[in-house]
C-alpha cells in the first residue's frame, strides 16, 4: 500500500501488538493493537501514510496529536463506524485529545467513574508539569534532557507523555525530571536501631520523581514536615542533614499501562510497592534536612526501567 504513500512514523509496534491500517479521509493510519480480543479504543497509531502528491507545507494532518488522528474520522477500512453509546461520547474534542494523550480511549472510559478518574488524573499532571517556564516554549523543541525524561515517563506509564518537568525544589537543580507518581510512603530501618518505621506525609502534595537517566529518586512537593520527636525515632544527631537510616521500601500512586499489569488495575490510579535490594542489590540511605524540609533518597543501585523501580 505504501508505494502511493509517504509514511510518517509516529513510535515503534510494541513486541506482539499487530497493525490494522484504517482510512482518514485521503490518508491511511497505521493503528497498533495489543494482543488478545481488540477492544473498540485500544489502538495506538504508530505510522501515518500521506499521499505522495500532497504539499507537506499544508497539510495538517501532520500537526495532528495522534489521538486526534483516530478522533477526525478514522475508521477500518471497509466498515462502517459502530454506534455505541457510552459516557465517552458525550465529551468534548478537547477532552478526549486530553484523555488521548495519557492513552485513555473509550475502550478504558466506559462510565461516568471511568470519566471521573481521568479527569482527576490530567488535573493532577497539569497541577505538576512546568512549575517553571519551559525553556522551549515557543521553539516548539525541547532538549536532550527533557526528552530522556518524556522517554522514561512513556516507558515508566506506558502511556505517551505530551510534556516534560521542570521543578523549582531546595534539594535539586532546576532541570528535567519524570513524574512517577503520587508518593504514598516509604519504610525505613531506623539508623540508631528498632523496628523498620513507615514516612508519610498526610494532607502533603509530594510527587516521587526521577532523574531522566532513572538513578536517582526525589520527593518532590510541599508537606514534607518531621518533628523532632519524630526524627529522634531514627537518630539523637544534631546536624541539619540528618541520617535516618536504609530504605526498604517505597510506596506511590500511579496510572499504568504495561500488559503484565492485571486487567482490573490497567488503566486505573492503583498504589505499586518497590522493595529495594530485591535483586540482590543494595538499600539507599535516607536522610532529611532539618532547613529545607526535605526526606533526601541518596543513590543506590536501583533505576527506573519499564514498568516499575528495579535494584
Amino acid at each position: 500500500m505504501a508505494g502511493g504513500y509517504s509514511t510518517q512514523d509516529v513510535r515503534s509496534v510494541p513486541p506482539g501488538w499487530k497493525v490494522r491500517t484504517v482510512k482518514a479521509r485521503e490518508h491511511r493510519v497505521r493503528v497498533a493493537f495489543p494482543p488478545g480480543r481488540r477492544e473498540k479504543g485500544s489502538g495506538v497509531v504508530v505510522a501515518v501514510l500521506h499521499p505522495k502528491n500532497e504539499n507537506p507545507n499544508t497539510c495538517t494532518t501532520r500537526q495532528k496529536n495522534p489521538a486526534e488522528l483516530i478522533l477526525m474520522g478514522a475508521n477500518p477500512m471497509g466498515m462502517k463506524a459502530a454506534r455505541l453509546s457510552n459516557p465517552y461520547d458525550s465529551l468534548t474534542v478537547d477532552e478526549r485529545l486530553a484523555f488521548g494523550r495519557l492513552g485513555l480511549g473509550k475502550a478504558q472510559l466506559q462510565s461516568a467513574a471511568d470519566i471521573r478518574r481521568a479527569r482527576k488524573q490530567v488535573a493532577a499532571n497539569e497541577r505538576f508539569k512546568n512549575r517553571l517556564p519551559n525553556p522551549g516554549v515557543g521553539t516548539g523543541e525541547i532538549g536532550e534532557e527533557a526528552g530522556r525524561a518524556q522517554d522514561l515517563y512513556e516507558r515508566f506509564h506506558e502511556t505517551e507523555s505530551s510534556h516534560y518537568t521542570v521543578l523549582s525544589e531546595p534539594h535539586m537543580q532546576s532541570g528535567d525530571y519524570t513524574d512517577l507518581g503520587e508518593f504514598l510512603d516509604v519504610k525505613v530501618k531506623p539508623a540508631n536501631g528498632g523496628p523498620v518505621q513507615v514516612i508519610s506525609f498526610e494532607g502533603g502534595d509530594v510527587r516521587l520523581v526521577s532523574d531522566a537517566g532513572g538513578r536517582q529518586l526525589y520527593l518532590a512537593g510541599h508537606g514534607q514536615d518531621l518533628d523532632e520527636p519524630s526524627l529522634r525515632v531514627f537518630s539523637d544527631g544534631a546536624e541539619d542533614r540528618l541520617l535516618l537510616g536504609k530504605a526498604r521500601t517505597i510506596a506511590y500512586q500511579a496510572v499504568k499501562w504495561h500488559p503484565e499489569v492485571p486487567d482490573g488495575a490497567r488503566g486505573k490510579d492503583k498504589p505499586y510497592e518497590h522493595r529495594f535490594g530485591e535483586d540482590r542489590g543494595t538499600e539507599p540511605d535516607v536522610w532529611y534536612s532539618r532547613s529545607m524540609k526535605r526526606l533526601l533518597i541518596g543513590r543506590a543501585s536501583y533505576r527506573v526501567e519499564g514498568a516499575g523501580i528495579v535494584n
